[in-house]
């Protein structure tokens, strides 16, 4: 009776074990392919809309969601759907198989990105700032618009900042986002301005606060208001005595304004090299003023300092080139605006470099 018993038990549990892997292995050998679908659809998306890689990377990714359609979990496999279409294309396809999907999706920071990604480019803005929100995504679209700024790409910048007001219009770096980009791209247009004094009045970091007033300086000094400019620098140097920025401001706008304020303007530009080395404008900015009096080995050597402490820096590159060429030393200044060619990576500033050594004479 006991063996019997035993025979019993082990068949149940047998069964058991046939009847788990039934279920389970499906669903795991789905959800492999629905990664592995939605990492094909990420890739087709990095790549040119053009590209035949992308064709068939597409390709690939809808096989693999096609062996996933056993699944349980549809609301995930809805996600994969509008990340193909989007990466396709077909953003009003993407949206419609995300609004299909199940409630589980409303949780999922990614699904919910994607989906407001969908509704964006569909012109749909309240329900894409909807789903944004629910993403979480103000860090992504701030943290966008900085990587444009370093790469000088200013309409990608508003962009960025401007749905980061919209997330959070309460936030300052967003407001200061905007303001720093509209000053490149307008900088007499009204609301530069008006946005920073919205980022300053918002904020309450002394830091950030001096990066604020350095920027309503500049815009300021840029449009011959200067002194606007330097009171706006000076209130900076007051909140943030060991920033940089707006003591080199506060001399450079000095050079223009003032010019007979040379030494006092130099004096200051020291004191910027002493506070951050990495201060390109600076060392610059000493250079110029070498160069004004006929102090060229003056000039020189600023510029060797300042590639000293900021080895290759395209900027020192560019205008220790220019310098070369105001000194008729061409060899020189062929040689260093093609080396500010190569370390240089954002398109204004290439473009600059490429006219400075076109317009090189002939030796």
């Amino acid at each position: 009776m006991n063996c019997a018993m035993r025979k019993v038990s082990l068949i149940v549990a047998s069964l058991a074990g046939l009847v788990i892997a039934a279920l389970v292995l499906p669903m795991a050998v789905s959800a492999m392919c629905l990664n592995a679908a939605n990492a094909r659809a990420a890739y087709a998306a990095s790549l040119p809309s053009d590209s035949p890689a992308r064709v068939s990377a597409l390709a690939e990714a809808e096989a693999r969601l096609a062996r996933a359609r056993d699944a349980a979990n549809l609301s995930r496999l809805a996600l994969a759907d509008a990340r193909i279409e989007l990466a396709r294309g077909e953003p009003a396809r993407a949206a419609a198989a995300l609004r299909a999907s199940d409630a589980s999706l409303r949780g999922d920071p990614i699904a919910q990105f994607t989906w407001a990604n969908a509704e964006w480019q569909v012109a749909n803005a309240s329900a894409a700032f909807e789903h944004w929100r629910a993403a979480g995504a103000i860090e992504f679209f701030i943290q966008e618009a900085n990587r444009a700024r370093d790469r000088h790409q200013w309409q990608a910048m508003e962009r960025s900042a401007r749905i980061a007001i919209h997330l959070a219009p309460e936030r300052a770096d967003a407001h200061y986002a905007l303001a720093d980009a509209l000053g490149h791209l307008a900088p007499e247009s009204a609301e530069t301005l008006a946005e920073l004094e919205r980022a300053r009045a918002l904020t309450r970091d002394p830091e950030f606060l001096s990066t604020v007033l350095s920027r309503q300086g500049e815009v300021l000094a840029a449009q011959g208001k200067f002194q606007e400019a330097l009171a706006l620098f000076e209130q900076a140097m007051d909140v943030a005595p060991r920033d940089a920025r707006p003591r080199t401001d506060y001399a450079r706008t000095l050079l223009q304004f003032r010019p007979a304020e040379r030494e006092r303007a130099e004096g200051m530009l020291r004191d910027s090299i002493a506070l951050a080395p990495w201060d390109v404008a600076a060392f610059a900015a000493l250079a110029e003023i070498a160069e004004s009096r006929g102090d060229a080995a003056g000039a020189a050597e600023w510029f060797r300092l300042g590639l000293e402490k900021n080895s290759n820096h395209p900027l020192l590159l560019f205008e220790l080139g220019k310098f070369y060429a105001r000194q008729g030393w061409l060899a020189q200044a062929r040689q260093t605006l093609t080396l500010a060619l190569r370390y240089e990576t954002r398109a204004d500033n290439l473009q600059a470099i490429a006219r400075a050594l076109a317009e090189l004479p002939s030796q």
